[in-house]
Order: C-alpha cells, then structure tokens, then sequence
C-alpha cells in the first residue's frame, strides 16, 4: 500500500525540529520519502494535507487499558484504598473477554486522541489485549504482569505463567511486542524481581514497573530494606536502558542519577498523580538533565479518567512550572520529544519521528480549528491549546486507524455498546 499525503504543515520531530510544508510518501509501513511536489504517479491513494498539521504519533508509556471499564470507579479515595476497596476486589471478578473489551475500548479513545503506540501493564488476559490491538490497527508493548507477595501467589506460579504468556504472544503481529512487567517493591519479592528482570535480559525484553509512585511506598521500603525504591532496584540490577519506571514521585537526587546514568525510562503520569493525591512531583526537569529518557503517560483510565496524552502534556508542563517556579525549567521542546521519540525510543520502536525509513505512525490534526487559531510556534503553543477533537485522521503502521473522524477497523457504536455492558455487569457481579 503506498499512500501520498500533499502540502502539510509537518512538525518532524528529527534532529534539527525542523517545520516543513510538504509531502509524504509512505511505502508499506514506512517513510519512504519527504519533500515537495512528490510525484502521485502510481502512488494508491493520496491525501489532501492542506489545512492540515501532521506530527509523530503519541507514545503512552505506562497504561492499564482494560481499566477503562471501571472508570470513574472508586471516586475521591487515594491510591491504597482506591486499590485494596474498589479497585482489585473488581479486578478478580475480571475475565478474558472483559478484558478484551476494555482494551477494545481503550484503544479506540487513544487512536482518537492521537495515541499511536501504547506501554501496557495488566496481570492478566494478554492475549486478549493483543488480539484487541491487532482488530483496531494500534501498537503496543503488552506487558505480562507479575507479583507475589500477597497470599495465594508464588514465585514459581508466576515465573510459569510469565514465560508461557510470552511465548503465546510474541510473534502474533509485527505492532504487538510483548514485555515483562513486574508490579511494584511492595507486591513482588526480591527473588521474583531478580527472576522477572533475568528473563527479560534472556529475551530481549522492555521491564515495566511501578516505582516511588507514594511516600508510604518509600518509607516502607527503607524500614525493610534500609534502602529507597530505585537504590533497592539498582542494587539487585534493575535499572538499566531496557527499564520502563512509572511513576517516580518521591525521589532522592542519588536516585535521580542512578536512573539517568543508567539511561532507563521514566514514565512521568502527572495526571493519575493528581488524581490519586500520591503528593510526589516527577522531577522532569532534574531527569532530564541528568540523562534518563524521560517520556509521558496517562496511567490507566480509572486513574485518570482519561487516556488523552495532549492533556498529560499539559498538566506535565504545568506541574514543572509550579514546582520550580520557572516556566522555562522544562523546555516545551522537551515536553514534545518525551510523548513522541523518546517514547519511541523507550518502547524499542522505530517510530517518534517523520523521518525516511522511520514507521509510519502519525497524526493530522485541523490546524484551522478555532481553539488552535492563531498557530503562532506550533508545537511549542500547542500543548496548551490542543483537544482530541482537533485528530482528523491517524496513521499506524502505514494505514489508516482513524480517516475523516471515523475509526476504521471496527464498528465503534459496537464496541462502546458492548464495553459499557460488560462494565456494568463486572461491577455487580
């Protein structure tokens, strides 16, 4: 399939940030060139970019996408009741298919809100998640998660399940890697952590964690281990390029460098913070500076409420701001680079950019929208003025997701119909 998009306004997101008006001609699932007039001889479709602003698709980097369907769940209680009371008590009443339907549902509002590729956590069901993804057109990173430490669970158990998980999924479709996903310090023993992280290395795998996400967390830890989150993790060799760290709220200066030195992910989710009142700030800034690829993400929807990375983008520079009272300590240039080619990078994808040879994942949004009008720096002013209703259409992998407004691949008014159904039954079950 070869498509040409004609006379855009494209923010590259390459080296230079460079700000092109012209073409793109995508061959297959790649970039095959960019530049003026391209020819459309023999080219299968072409699209009209005029009026249009296209940039690199959004990486979500720290999702629970099923959680969707307990959405707005639990309202007005911090993280550890919210978890023990609502949340995980629902979660064992979970099957495949409800699953499956959040995830379908999920996908959908991300490809909407110019979410390309998502980072995944979930316990279970991933190979319903991987089949959601394929149906919708999506990419993600599909972590099989594992812990042990409440009653009931162990290691062996869940060892077993993780490599079984992996070898099911891996190979299913070309968007869907699969990864491995421990849950937290205080629900995963050392020697699961250690056992986890070795078959990740094994196989070439992304490792995915909640880490320092509240200060009960931390302070828990240094009375068992004498040590805070990221110490600990370094100290039995977590940390490292391959690492995915969500969170990171309360830490230390020697933490920060710990992560930056080592060059892993952080996954700054501002929004599930605020929401959750876990009270630590991610210092974006401080990571930055210190090396780390930092990159953005929504948490799950029933934290947040919402998947839509504009919005993370927001409240990610709105928090810095406030924190170190200073609207330039984070570059908005940066903020761009973190949801788009750092996550990109973090997910081990060949993506983040509209570059020759990169994957052809991106968005076009209605430059002539009134809430966007006048573009005076476009992606820079952006952050603060953009909406999913701005996405006219989505690209993944080459093809379209999302054409004019309408999602492509699956009958949408089903699969809202069907999600809401299924919510509703899981939580009287």
């Amino acid at each position: 399939m070869s498509i040409l998009i004609k006379g855009a306004r494209i923010i590259t997101q390459n080296a230079n940030r460079e700000m092109l008006k012209g073409d793109i001609l995508i061959e297959g699932n790649k970039i095959a060139a960019i530049g003026k007039e391209l020819p459309k001889e023999e080219v299968e479709e072409v699209l009209e970019g005029k009026g249009k602003l296209v940039f690199p698709g959004l990486v979500n980097t720290h999702t629970h996408v099923a959680m969707g369907l307990l959405r707005g769940y639990g309202e007005g209680l911090p993280l550890h009741r919210w978890l023990e009371e609502k949340i995980w008590p629902a979660e064992k009443k979970m099957t495949s298919e409800d699953v499956y339907w959040g995830t379908m549902l999920g996908t959908i509002e991300m490809i909407k809100s110019g979410t390309t590729c998502f980072n995944e956590m979930y316990m279970f069901g991933i190979k319903h998640m991987a089949d959601a993804v394929i149906e919708t057109g999506m990419r993600a990173v599909l972590g099989k998660g594992v812990y042990d430490t409440p009653k009931g669970r162990d290691k062996e158990s869940e060892m077993k399940e993780l490599k079984h998980k992996v070898e099911e999924v891996n190979g299913m479709n070309s968007r869907v890697q699969v990864a491995v996903a421990a849950h937290s310090v205080y629900t995963c023993s050392e020697e699961l952590l250690k056992d986890a992280k070795a078959f990740a290395n094994e196989e070439g795998l992304q490792f995915h964690m909640h880490v320092s996400e509240t200060r009960e967390e931390v302070f828990n830890l240094l009375k068992e281990k004498k040590m805070r989150p990221v110490e600990y993790l370094d100290s039995i060799g977590l940390v490292d390029e391959k690492s995915v760290f969500a969170h990171l709220g309360w830490v230390t200066k020697r933490e920060i460098s710990l992560v930056g030195k080592a060059g892993a992910t952080v996954a700054n989710c501002p929004v599930s913070n605020l929401k959750l009142a876990t009270g630590g700030i991610c210092p974006v800034a401080e990571f930055f500076d210190a090396g780390a690829n930092v990159t953005l993400a929504t948490d799950g929807a029933a934290s947040n409420n919402s998947l839509d990375m504009f919005e993370t983008m927001k409240f990610s520079h709105l928090l810095q701001t406030h924190k170190y009272w200073d609207p330039q300590k984070v570059d908005m240039d940066r903020l761009w680079d973190a949801a788009t080619i750092n996550g990109a990078k973090g997910m081990g994808i060949n993506a983040g950019s509209i570059e020759k040879g990169k994957l052809a994942d991106f968005v076009f949004v209605d430059a002539k929208a009134v809430n966007l009008a006048p573009l005076h720096s476009d992606w820079r002013s952006i952050i603060y003025s953009i909406n999913p209703g701005n996405v006219t259409d989505v690209i993944v992998d080459g093809k379209f997701v999302l054409k004019e407004g309408k999602i492509t691949l699956v009958d949408e008014e089903k699969v809202l119909e069907k999600a809401t159904e299924v919510a509703h039954d899981l939580v009287n079950r």
